[in-house]
């Protein structure tokens, strides 16, 4: 049994709760590491540290947005006594990596149709242009926003979705009922363990939506023979033919004045 002062309420910003924060970052960021090992094709450094520092910075958004909604949900109205912050910090991450996943996907689909009707540029996920570098950042930044309003939308939405079914909160208490009385380990359960393994889940499919689809247009002559070496990149990255999952060739001929485009579909498992 913990001291009278442990068990007094779930304190989600005391040192104990900043340690497990920071120990959940550091273990998070290890998967996208990870996943960039397993990558085939493997984007480069310059373009997989944009792509993994859109998360990020979108990351202390949303943790600091879910505990702000934690303590305002988690205060006592008139009369009322006061919520566990712990529990609302819990159904916002349960709701942040399931639901919201959708709702972030949907709102990037649509930043990206409305930049393509519009013709606006560098609002294509991923895809970061040619340097200098400083131009780069100027992309990076756009698609930041576009993240960084997805992001924001998805909890607006969630926070509705709070207000309009406090049985949620019923939930929330019936999945912690466990923890108790013992309020470190509520703490370690909905801001390490339980996020841990919800937001692996998470960063591993944003990380999909975010990275650019490997398309590359060449030019190959009519008579020359599709070669490992022919392959010219248009400023996107592949490593040889055989990990390209499709990629775009454009055809010349002397006598055609007209340029045929050709899909050429290869796969490393047929040879």
């Amino acid at each position: 049994m913990l001291p009278e002062d442990e068990q007094s309420g779930c304190q989600l910003l005391d040192s104990f709760a900043i340690f497990v924060q920071l120990v959940l970052a550091t273990l998070a960021f290890s998967t996208l590491i990870i996943k960039r090992q397993r990558e085939s094709p493997q984007r480069p450094v310059l373009i997989w540290s944009f792509d993994v520092s859109k998360q990020l910075i979108g990351g202390i958004v949303i943790h600091s947005l879910n505990l702000i909604a934690s303590h305002l949900f988690g205060k006592s109205l008139d009369g009322e006594p006061e919520s566990n912050p712990c529990v609302w910090y819990f159904l916002n991450i349960f709701v942040d990596t399931t639901l919201g996943v959708l709702i972030i996907w949907g709102v990037l689909s649509l930043v990206k149709v409305t930049a393509t009707y519009y013709r606006l540029n560098g609002f294509q996920s991923g895809v970061y242009g040619e340097p200098p570098i400083e131009n780069q950042i100027k992309i990076w930044f756009k698609q930041l926003s576009a993240y960084i309003i997805a992001l924001v939308t998805m909890k607006v939405l969630v926070l509705i979705l709070f207000g309009i079914c406090p049985w949620l909160e019923d939930f929330g208490e019936w999945v912690l009922g466990w923890t108790k009385g013992n309020y470190r380990l509520q703490v370690l359960f909905v801001m390490l363990i339980f996020p841990l393994v919800m937001n692996i889940v998470q960063f591993w499919i944003v990380d999909t939506i975010v990275k650019h689809k490997t398309i590359v247009p060449i030019r190959l002559d009519s008579d020359e023979e599709l070669a490992n070496d022919a392959l010219i990149s248009d400023g996107d990255y592949i490593s040889d033919a055989e990990d390209v999952d499709s990629f775009k060739i454009q055809q010349r001929s002397s006598s055609i004045s007209d340029e045929s485009l050709y899909e050429l579909r290869t796969s490393a498992n047929t040879k």
